[in-house]
């Protein structure tokens, strides 16, 4: 395969980071839009939504992500443990994607909320998606620590890997809503979000398959192989560097992530706009990053990443909380976003080195490079989030008495601040929990 690690230096970084912006833009779109559209557009009840998510991220998630992971530990191939994965699995991938957003209602809105054959659909889909992108996912992560080995080139193609995430989350909040309107508009609601999944689905599925230009893997690492399966296992979840790493990765994946799945309806039902006006609020919640990854480096470098993560993690959850229970207007939206964004790139940057540091620490232990497992487990707690994402608006919509379709009360909109007020600071507990007893500090 001429094309597979074509480049080198500094090429080899940026081309490599480009799946960055697959990972992100898939998972955003999931996070962000797929509770909507089968709530709001499909008509499936909230609750069955909610137990969908659950029974997807949270049940299948936690086989399906450490099994791929110790198979692409244990895989062996002409061309590495992990590029087989990422360069088969992706088209996969796509067509899956699609058809997430494409159940077969015959072109109307379901009539009875509880349609269990819709419902069915839903699961199968999903779970089908979320093991393949588990492959490809999980194998191109599993390269970064294997390619990059100092701290120097880690900060710096931690940075690269940002930036192309940030662009797969514009395209999330900026350019995705209008292109959700167009098509709707022009090929009708549910055509028109079919075309969405396949075109959001390619461009992600794309960015995997040029990640290859610059992947490349250490023969010595494939040769040696990994651990058997039941150590492995024991050893993972016995370490405790990985156990805190882990909640860190989750309660800051599942305020991203209530944020995206809660962002329709706050824009329509705190704010008083409308899908369109997704993009003058999420715009400065993803540009902000970008501009502030430097600052945020340097205070990572002058005291590492726990510090770091702690201190970016307070002053985003405070921003989010004021947010959601003070914010009634577009203006103040965009003025809160603007600082979520800010600190929200000290949270991303400082987030990406945790697992690196993990892998090395395990490295010394065992004598075995296991970025798969690691990774799997990684991308389990990742995904995780979206299971308690489904918990959560299904206790949001819930206790708020939320209708579909319908003008909602002043009660029931106070009812939903108040909800993801609650998961808000339950997540940020847990948070600082698990930082106060991470191990590995900048030394």
């Amino acid at each position: 395969m001429p094309l597979i690690g074509r480049f080198s230096g500094k090429k080899e970084k940026i081309s490599y980071s480009l799946g960055a912006f697959g990972e992100s833009l898939i998972f955003a779109i999931i996070a962000t839009y797929l509770t909507y559209f089968y709530i709001d557009i499909v008509h499936l009840d909230a609750i069955l939504v909610g137990i969908g998510y659950m029974t997807a991220y949270g049940i299948w998630n936690s086989i399906n992500d450490m099994i791929a992971g110790y198979l692409s530990d244990r895989t062996k191939s002409s061309w590495g443990r992990r590029i087989p994965y990422v360069l088969f699995f992706s088209p996969l991938m796509i067509l899956l994607f699609t058809l997430m957003w494409s159940p077969p209602l015959g072109g109307q809105a379901l009539s009875d909320p509880t349609n269990f054959y819709i419902f069915g659909y839903f699961i199968l889909v999903v779970f089908s998606f979320e093991f393949v992108y588990t492959l490809v996912d999980v194998g191109w992560n599993a390269l970064f620590p294997e390619m990059y080995t100092s701290l120097s080139e880690r900060s710096e193609v931690a940075v690269y890997r940002q930036v192309f995430a940030t662009i797969g989350v514009i395209i999330t909040f900026i350019l995705a809503p209008q292109i959700i309107t167009q098509f709707t508009k022009i090929f009708g609601q549910f055509q028109g979000w079919i075309i969405v999944g396949l075109t959001l689905g390619f461009m992600g599925g794309c960015s995997f398959l040029l990640s290859l230009l610059g992947s490349k893997e250490k023969k010595e690492y494939v040769a040696k192989g990994s651990l058997p399966i039941k150590e492995t296992f024991l050893i993972t979840f016995k370490n405790k560097s990985f156990i805190t790493a882990a909640f860190l990765i989750l309660t800051t994946s599942w305020i991203w992530s209530m944020l995206e799945a809660m962002t329709p309806f706050i824009v329509k039902h705190f704010l008083g706009g409308d899908i369109g006006d997704i993009t003058i609020v999420g715009a400065p919640m993803i540009i902000c990053p970008i501009l502030f990854y430097p600052v945020w480096r340097k205070i990572c470098v002058k005291f590492g990443s726990r510090i770091t993560l702690a201190l970016a993690t307070i002053l985003m959850t405070s921003g989010l909380l004021v947010l959601t229970l003070w914010a009634h207007s577009i203006i103040e939206g965009v003025i809160l976003t603007a600082f979520f964004g800010a600190v929200n790139g000290g949270v991303q940057l400082s987030r990406e080195l945790l697992i690196p540091d993990v892998i090395d620490e395990d490295a010394m232990k065992t004598g075995f490079r296991r970025e798969g497992v690691y990774y799997g487990a990684r991308t389990f707690v990742d995904r995780f989030a979206l299971a308690l994402t489904g918990l959560g608006t299904a206790f949001i919509f819930g206790l708020s008495g939320y209708v579909a379709g319908e003008v909602q009360s002043i009660e029931v909109i106070w009812s939903m601040r108040l909800g993801m007020a609650f998961i808000i600071i339950v997540a940020l507990s847990v948070f600082l929990i698990a930082v106060k007893y991470y191990p590995l500090g900048r030394k």
